[in-house]
């Protein structure tokens, strides 16, 4: 995997996880009952594709001299 292709990886885990974490902000000052849907689903969803994301990225790095 080229260095080029980690770091646009890396930018679109960062921003999933930026995503989700504004889903769950917006979503704390809104006195309503779906407002518990949204942030578990919305935003939790949002951020477990974002770690996830980070995590495969990391794991999947060729080693040195390969």
């Amino acid at each position: 995997m080229s260095e080029e292709r980690l770091a646009r990886r890396l930018q679109l885990s960062s921003a999933l996880v930026l995503a989700g974490l504004g889903v769950q902000a917006g979503s704390l000052g809104w006195r309503h009952p779906t407002a518990f849907i949204v942030f578990m689903l919305g935003g939790g969803l949002l951020l477990a594709a974002g770690v996830l994301l980070f995590l495969w990225s990391v794991v999947s790095l060729p080693k040195r001299g390969e």
